[in-house]
């Protein structure tokens, strides 16, 4: 694949897993890890020792330097957090002629609404990437097996200790519990309903070991907005979208303290001299604990437990078929190790459920098997499931059929 390939914080604990999995499986020429952590990016490439590979500074604060390293680039995969978003479309937009994925799914209307100006830019973007591909990808696979479909469950199960974490990661988990957030969503005959409360809708899920079973809750995920339009939801007249998750048990007790302080809305106060918020106080020390620079082999990441950190996602359809009332689940599970063995952080090897649908799907649009203009989701990429899955188990991913219609218990 020719061209010029740019990996927007590319060697962070989510994205690292891209960079490895291009590495492996891409024919990309030329692809640039542009990063404000030139200790670890480096660190990555040494692991890689590939020329195609290149390190560049980026300050992900500055458009123009984002459009800097752009120049001249073929192809996007934006790992940056998202309050650089809009950082990120100007330079696509500036520069022109860029097929991408991007790994944000927050501010979804302003971002959508830029895909005019995106296509315009003769540009495609696939956002709302990374883990939300696997969960879509689960739905629609079990949804295509049903004449009508009357509830679709997403599950997210995140297996980590509180003190295994990223800043970002942090971020987010707290932002989804926040009570302030009106994204806690469901979709309900044709109506998406907001306002959700924090640990609203309770329902116990049976994961994959070592989750198994736990009470799973609603949280700030957008299968319930973008999964009704997804071809084969129409088509199975989709009645009702659901998105629920769990975290280990550490973490469920941190945000259940947060609600219990009142930390959410809760008034900076004065600490030995100084103005301390009460809620970044707690993000910071979690941040802190979890905070990681040791890289180290696979089998000495994890001492404080048995199993390793991981996400399982899931889903859960039930509807009819042939007039009978029918049911299908499906688990996928990510490989351990990924990173082949060598040495590598916790987080990262963690992140690999994230990472790698990115490269996936941009080789996916590398080779014309998804040809979308402007920004688009992976409901409306006209993406083929089992394609994708093919090249996820390729990779070590496990996809399990739990329950299907007309049997039980299939692999």
């Amino acid at each position: 694949m020719a061209g010029k390939t740019v990996v927007l914080g590319g060697s962070g604990a989510m994205t690292s897993s891209c960079v490895y999995d291009l590495y492996k499986h891409s024919d990309f020429e030329e692809i640039v890890v542009a990063d404000a952590d030139e200790t670890n990016a480096k660190r990555l490439l040494e692991l890689i020792d590939d020329d195609r590979f290149s390190f560049e500074a980026v300050d992900a604060t500055d458009p123009e330097d984002i459009e800097r390293v752009l120049s001249g680039a073929s192809y996007l995969v934006n790992g940056l957090p998202y309050h650089f978003e809009e950082n990120v479309l100007e330079a696509i937009e500036s520069v022109g002629g860029i097929t991408g994925v991007d790994l944000n799914a927050f501010e979804f209307d302003h971002v959508l609404g830029e895909s005019d100006a995106v296509a315009d830019a003769d540009s495609s973007l696939w956002f709302a990437n990374g883990g939300l591909v696997s969960t879509i990808a689960l739905g629609m696979l079990a949804c295509d097996q049903f004449d009508d479909v009357d509830e679709v469950n997403f599950y997210w199960g995140m297996w980590r200790l509180l003190t295994q974490t990223t800043p970002g990661l942090t971020d987010t988990v707290t932002y989804e519990h926040d009570p302030n957030v009106d994204e806690r969503v469901v979709y309900e005959d044709g109506s998406v309903i907001t306002d959700h409360p924090p640990f609203g809708e309770p329902r116990d899920f049976e994961f994959p070991e070592p989750i198994g079973e736990q009470e799973t809750y609603l949280i700030t995920h957008t299968e319930p907005v973008t999964f009704p339009k997804a071809p084969v939801a129409q088509e199975t007249n989709v009645g009702r979208v659901v998105t629920r998750g769990v975290w280990h048990h550490e973490w469920r007790q941190y945000e259940e303290t947060l609600h219990a302080m009142n930390a959410f809305d809760a008034d900076p106060v004065e600490v030995d001299g100084a103005t301390v918020d009460p809620l970044d106080a707690m993000q910071q020390q979690i941040k802190t604990e979890g905070h990681e620079d040791e890289w180290r082999p696979p089998e000495q990441l994890s001492p404080e437990t048995d199993w390793t950190p991981q996400t399982v996602l899931s889903v859960e359809v039930t509807g009819s078929v042939d007039g009978r009332e029918e049911e299908a689940v499906y688990h996928f599970e990510q490989p351990f190790p990924f990173f082949g063995g060598n040495d590598i952080t916790l987080m990262r090897e963690y992140g690999c459920y994230v990472g790698v649908p990115l490269s996936v799907t941009l080789q996916l649009m590398a080779e014309n098997e998804v040809e979308s203009d402007g920004v688009f989701v992976t409901e409306t990429s006209g993406l083929d499931p089992e394609r994708y899955f093919d090249e996820m188990e390729s990779r070590g991913f496990e996809l399990t059929a739990e329950t299907v219609p007309g049997e039980h218990g299939s692999d």
